[in-house]
């Protein structure tokens, strides 16, 4: 019986910190942890970024370090989940198969992760392993945030699905969070 009591008290205590970090979640920080937030977080003003995704030059018109064809380049990149946008973000893709995004989240949340990524076929699949601290500065647990995509046929956008697995120290599962991801390129003029 004791043991029953302890498997139960464990199964609770780790529901309990998947409910505090996943519906608050975003790419690279992880609210909720280090601070709370409404489901829709996206704060007024940030609206007028997305005209930096370019339309004046014809579709899959590459920029400087840009390929066409190719999701190499600079992006401005939409989260959803549930119906909330949970994150937007510049986010550059290297053609070494490394990334880098950064979120509107504070820098004091760690709003910088690294990738790396692979394509597959049409497809192309990015994974960021990533910190998740309390408040105060405890280390919970990490994050692993993956990503599938498909690259439009103008190389001008690109859309598909995230995950966000995270884990507890010692590496226990103890919550995943999911949605879509829209991404529009940022040309230089």
């Amino acid at each position: 019986m004791q043991e029953r009591i302890r498997t139960i008290t464990i199964t609770g205590a780790l529901l309990a910190l998947s409910a505090m970090i996943a519906p608050n979640a975003t790419a690279c920080s992880i609210p909720g942890v280090s601070s709370w937030r409404p489901p829709m977080i996206i704060p007024q003003g940030l609206g007028p970024l997305a005209s930096l995704a370019g339309t004046s030059e014809p579709a899959g018109a590459a920029g400087a370090g840009q390929t066409a064809g190719s999701i190499v380049g600079l992006w401005y990149i939409t989260f959803v989940s549930d119906g909330y946008i949970v994150d937007q973000a510049f986010d550059v893709w290297h053609s070494d198969g490394t990334e880098v995004l950064n979120d509107y989240t504070n820098p004091i949340e760690g709003n910088v992760c690294l990738g790396v990524w692979k394509q597959n076929g049409g497809t192309y699949k990015l994974k960021h392993p990533s910190w998740a601290f309390d408040d105060t500065g405890k280390l919970l647990g990490t994050a692993i945030i993956g990503e599938t995509v498909t690259l439009d046929a103008g190389s001008d956008s690109f859309s598909g699905t995230y995950s966000i697995d995270l884990f507890d120290t010692s590496g226990n599962p103890v919550g995943k969070y999911h949605g879509t991801v829209t991404a529009a390129r940022v040309l230089p003029n």
